[in-house]
């Protein structure tokens, strides 16, 4: 055992807590986590050198635990922020409620987009955005890195015909375009049910310290077109409603919904062509077998907004995004990675 983390539970708890530490799973990231016991409770010890992401994590918990009971509690914290302990939520995600009970996972998504709601509106009020990791605000620049990360992990990858200069133009306007979208609030830019526990039949959010401020609607697509999840179009356009329903409750009843739903296309064909370079860089480059396995998901999505009408506006982009709809290109994709 790491002499570091034994001392760290000894000092904190005692020398039982320690012999009891068992590793998990890696997540994507470089952070490390291990269960252990106290007192006859299971809880979760973290260890990640990014302190500065560590920082950002406590600041937005002890923020947003003001608004929701549905967090994870932090409990110790190393002098250097390098190690902390938090409450066990279990290992019931609701991406594992969806593989084993698709039908029991419903509420488990409504009661989310709910507390979504919540945490995004009233906790935008007095949140120092300064504080966020990395990016203060989803802006034109970090919109732009996205559709690059698209363009260089997946389409050059894939070895597709398209005309870079018109494709850079579309980029450009499209960043535009996505930078107007009004009901700007707290986003958590990874919004989807693997980062989200269910723990005594409620939903409580993790992993959400990449946040920044955005358009609403980012989080909503992130959720319900999870790629894996394959939710069907009734119960998006279902979640969809209950969406704009909890935003009206909670005092957007001034809400443009034309405007919103610009705004919500927008940001589907963000967040897809974000995730599918995910998926190039980690499956065709690093040839990581979940993210491989994932590509064919990403492609169904895809396929499913080609015919938007605001697809129109960028119409190298809309011939790209074709281009991957078409039936054989996912047979000659496996084809070339497997060569």
């Amino acid at each position: 055992m790491d002499t570091i983390l034994q001392n760290f539970l000894t000092d904190h708890y005692d020398p039982e807590a320690a012999h009891s530490l068992i590793p998990l799973a890696q997540s994507g990231s470089s952070r490390k986590y291990y269960r252990f016991e106290y007192q006859g409770n299971p809880l979760i010890l973290t260890q990640s050198d990014n302190i500065e992401e560590n920082k950002t994590f406590f600041y937005f918990t002890s923020h947003f635990s003001e608004i929701t009971d549905y967090l994870p509690k932090i409990d110790k914290v190393s002098d250097d922020f390098s190690i902390y302990t938090q409450t066990d939520l279990g290992n019931l995600s609701l991406m594992n409620l969806v593989e084993n009970d698709r039908e029991k996972s419903k509420e488990i998504f409504k009661k989310s987009i709910r507390q979504l709601v919540r945490l995004q509106v009233l906790g935008d009020s007095g949140l120092d955005y300064s504080k966020c990791f990395s990016y203060p605000e989803f802006n034109y620049l970090l919109v732009l890195r996205d559709l690059f990360s698209f363009k260089n992990y997946f389409l050059n990858l894939s070895d597709i015909e398209f005309n870079h200069g018109r494709l850079l133009q579309d980029f450009e306007k499209f960043a535009h375009d996505f930078e107007k979208i009004p009901n700007r609030y707290f986003v958590f830019r990874d919004f989807q049910s693997r980062n989200i526990m269910v723990h005594d039949a409620q939903p409580y959010f993790i992993d959400y310290q990449g946040g920044l401020k955005g358009p609403v609607q980012y989080d909503l697509v992130s959720l319900t077109w999870q790629a894996k999840a394959n939710l069907s179009k009734e119960w998006k356009q279902e979640f969809y409603e209950l969406y704009l329903n909890e935003l009206n409750q909670i005092g957007q009843n001034n809400l443009d919904k034309s405007e919103f739903q610009k705004g919500y296309q927008l940001c589907l064909i963000e967040r897809l062509l974000q995730v599918m370079g995910t998926y190039g860089f980690r499956g065709i480059y690093e040839r990581k077998p979940h993210f491989l396995k994932s590509i064919e998901f990403g492609l169904k999505n895809l396929n499913e907004i080609k015919d938007l009408e605001l697809i129109n506006d960028y119409p190298e982009l809309k011939t790209v995004i074709n281009r991957l709809s078409e039936p054989e290109f996912l047979s000659e994709l496996k084809q070339k990675i497997d060569g």
